[in-house]
């Protein structure tokens, strides 16, 4: 499955001069754990919610200073065609757990950890349903009779 298809879209993210505090309150309101910086739709940077509080706030920063301050600059992103399991190995390899998405360089979506965790387990439980489903076709097709089941 391809990333475009779990994103999460329009994807919430601020320019580089937003302050402190309005980046908190745009999380806040999106719900949302980390924000790409952006430059005419293009990421620049990505600012977390523990950015904010381990780079800006236990260092004194004002609330008014500008994301920039604090942000990790070129993150890693995922093209939307990207596979979802290529996208969790991205997050893994470079220890990440918001991947802003793109599509021709423009920002277009954002994945985090969180979303493809609960898309695997969501694959995971549809797969479970079908084996068992699978389990049940030799007992139907002997009138309620259970016949084995070929090994090999």
């Amino acid at each position: 499955m391809q990333i475009q298809y779990v994103m999460n879209t329009p994807p919430a993210s601020v320019p580089r001069t937003t302050s402190l505090e309005e980046a908190a309150q745009h999380m806040a309101r999106a719900g949302v754990g980390a924000l790409p910086v952006v430059d005419d739709d293009r990421v620049v940077g990505i600012v977390t919610d523990r950015d904010l509080v381990v780079r800006a706030m236990a260092h004194g920063l004002s609330p008014q200073a500008k994301v920039e301050t604090v942000m990790s600059h070129a993150p890693a992103t995922v093209d939307a065609e990207t596979a979802v399991a290529v996208a969790l190995l991205v997050m893994r390899s470079v220890q990440v757990r918001h991947l802003p998405v793109v599509s021709e360089g423009r920002l277009v979506g954002m994945i985090s950890f969180d979303d493809l965790f609960w898309q695997l387990t969501q694959q995971l439980s549809d797969l479970a349903a079908v084996v068992d489903a699978a389990r049940k076709i030799p007992e139907v097709l002997h009138g309620g009779q259970q016949a084995p089941l070929p090994h090999g």
